[in-house]
């Protein structure tokens, strides 16, 4: 059985013969299509074939005009046509066509009413997620809108859909009951009348058998009495279903009158099922002649429903290739008239065209002539000028290497001596107080002079480092033993290891001897283990360990601290200048790892660093044994 009922709120033209009247004496084009689509639409719940005809009229008449808004008013009619001929295809198809030209139009009326009966289309097809959305999108615009009419149709067919399912059972009822005072409010009798059906079903499913079959009748009568074909022939289905499930013999009675309306009315489809169930009542019961009877109109029906369904779908086809014809042929036309204006344009274009070439001959020859002399004083001087900047290239790179040197320097010993000196200036300031006991000054004392000759041996490396600098520095190797001097740079650190009793463990063995220079050994050593120290946490390990690989040593210093930023453990060994703003990685260690590697390539050796898998990082160096 068809589903919904078509809604519109009419405004314009009255009654069926008043617009009929007009049809005649209508001489615009929009006003005469508009007077069809009412007529269609007045039609569409009387008589369907008359709405077909009026629909087909309308349709001609609008696509010939180029109204816009007609052609979408045809598309829903002929999709409600077709639902009611039990063509869901076509039905869809055109309510589809229909919304994509609401939606150029901006026509939220028009998209509303085509979205709620997209889905109740994809509802009864299975589709429920995309009839969840069609449904969505009806309800917000008819919310947005407030229009009395479109709100209740949206409401009805909301009903129409849910009324069985559990979770929307209770919001379709509040929307059918909303529907039916809406419909009351606007004296939409059509509506009324089919939301007033809808109210006896839910009557009757509460139990209230007498109270739903009463108003049903009531309801046909004045569907009858107004000529609503289709709303009347709804209502016999709805009493026939209650005395079927009553076992009431008057469900013949009913079922009889659905048949001759929907004959009357042109619904034969919505019938079909009716005329084949008397066939097989009749047939059964040997009443030939009953049974021949519904069996002719049973044949009769079915062939009149292949030929809607055949010539509709071809209508469909051949209008939708008329449509193509008609751009192809516009674009050809397009395509023709660009052509004769190009030819226009070379024609007139042509005689300029060799006066310019003339023209543009005589100042080439001119130009080579002077591009002639002109690439020959230019080479000239191109040989001095490469001359010239190769002297300023030499000298910038010169003063880039003496100014990056002074950088480096500067920012070494503002680096190296600023601690040291700071704590020299704080213990005296204390020792002058007198704020300690003679233990405690004594204690003060020891690390002053520690501090004292860590400050002298940094500044001998950084003098010998500056000697590495300068030109005339040969680097002579030596055998070294790495276990001493670890030894002996921990030694120097004593105070700071026990300060944040820190545990070293020391696996280098005693044999083990590297080619290095003594002093640059040592000072490398020193700073990868005041490292280790200064970012180890309390009660930390640190481990010294010793490798021998293929006649090289590799000796690594690892730590438990955080580890290395990653954004700077690419490039830790590497002079960068700090932007201002931004916090070196290793609290100010940077420039002493770069002597670090400085001296590691100076002595044919390498150092790296990385990040350990647990926690903390490690430093590395390798020399030749």
């Amino acid at each position: 059985m068809a589903v919904g009922l078509l809604v519109r709120c009419e405004v314009s033209f009255g009654q069926i013969q008043q617009l009929k009247n007009a049809l005649p004496v209508t001489k615009d084009s929009v006003v005469y299509s508009r007077i069809l689509i009412a007529l269609a639409q007045k039609y569409q719940n009387r008589q369907l074939d008359t709405c077909f005809q009026y629909l087909t009229m309308a349709r001609g008449v609008t696509k010939r005009i180029g109204f816009k808004w007609g052609e979408a008013e045809v598309y829903r009619g002929l999709g409600g046509y077709y639902s009611y001929r039990d063509n869901s295809y076509l039905s869809f198809r055109f309510y589809l066509d229909a919304l994509k030209l609401y939606k150029e139009l901006k026509d939220s009326t028009g998209m509303t009413l085509v979205n709620i009966k997209l889905g109740v289309y994809q509802h009864y097809q299975g589709q429920h997620k995309e009839a969840e959305d069609y449904i969505k999108q009806a309800l917000n615009m008819a919310m947005r809108m407030r229009n009395d009419s479109v709100m209740s149709a949206v409401m009805a067919n909301y009903f129409f859909i849910y009324h069985k399912d559990t979770p929307h059972m209770a919001l379709a009822s509040q929307y059918l009951a909303n529907a039916y005072q809406l419909a009351m409010k606007g004296d939409h009798t059509r509506m009324i009348i089919y939301t007033g059906l809808l109210q006896a079903d839910e009557i009757y499913d509460k139990g209230d058998t007498a109270l739903a079959v009463s108003k049903v009748q009531d309801l046909v009568r004045a569907a009858l009495k107004k000529g609503f074909l289709y709303h009347a022939l709804y209502g016999y289905a709805q009493l026939a279903d209650y005395s079927i499930q009553r076992h009431s013999a008057d469900s013949m009675i009913y079922q009889k009158e659905v048949i001759r309306l929907g004959l009357e009315g042109g619904y034969r489809e919505i019938v079909l099922p009716v005329v084949a169930k008397f066939y097989r009542y009749y047939e059964l019961r040997h009443q030939t002649a009953a049974a021949n009877y519904y069996a002719d109109l049973m044949a009769d029906i079915t062939e009149l429903y292949e030929q809607s369904r055949s010539q509709g779908e071809q209508d469909y086809m051949d209008y939708y290739l008329q449509e193509k014809q008609l751009r192809q042929l516009q674009l050809q036309h397009d395509f023709q008239q660009q052509q004769l204006d190009r030819k226009s344009l070379e024609a007139r274009s042509r005689y300029l065209v060799i006066v310019c070439l003339i023209v543009l001959l005589v100042l080439l020859v001119l130009l080579l002539l002077d591009i002639n002399r002109s690439h020959r004083s230019s080479r000239r001087n191109a040989d001095r000028l490469r001359e010239m900047n190769k002297q300023i290239s030499e000298k910038n790179a010169l003063l880039r290497t003496h100014d990056d040197f002074k950088n480096k320097l500067i920012s070494l010993i503002a680096h190296d001596f600023r601690s040291p000196l700071i704590q020299i200036i704080e213990i005296t300031a204390y020792l002058q107080q007198g704020a300690f006991s003679l233990q405690e000054a004594a204690a003060l004392f020891r690390r002053l002079e520690n501090n004292a000759d860590n400050t002298l041996q940094i500044f001998e490396n950084i003098l010998r480092w500056i000697r590495t600098q300068l030109s005339g520095f040969v680097y002579q190797p030596l055998p070294c033993t790495p276990a001493d001097l670890i030894q002996q740079a921990m030694g120097a650190m004593k105070e700071e290891m026990l300060e944040k009793q820190l545990q070293v463990v020391v696996q280098v063995p005693a044999d083990i001897q590297v080619l290095a220079d003594k002093e640059m050994l040592q000072f490398v050593h020193r700073n990868l283990l005041h490292n280790a120290i200064k970012f180890s946490p309390a009660r930390g390990t640190i481990a010294v360990t010793a490798t021998t690989r293929n006649g090289w040593v590799t000796v690594s210093i690892a730590d438990e601290g955080k580890g290395i930023a990653a954004e700077m453990l690419d490039r830790i060994f590497e002079y960068r200048p700090e932007k201002k703003g931004t916090q070196p990685s290793r609290g100010g260690a940077g420039l002493a790892l770069i002597i670090c590697k400085d001296f590691m390539d100076k002595m044919g050796g390498t150092i790296e660093a990385e990040n350990r898998s647990d926690k903390g990082s490690t430093f590395s160096y390798t020399l030749p044994c």
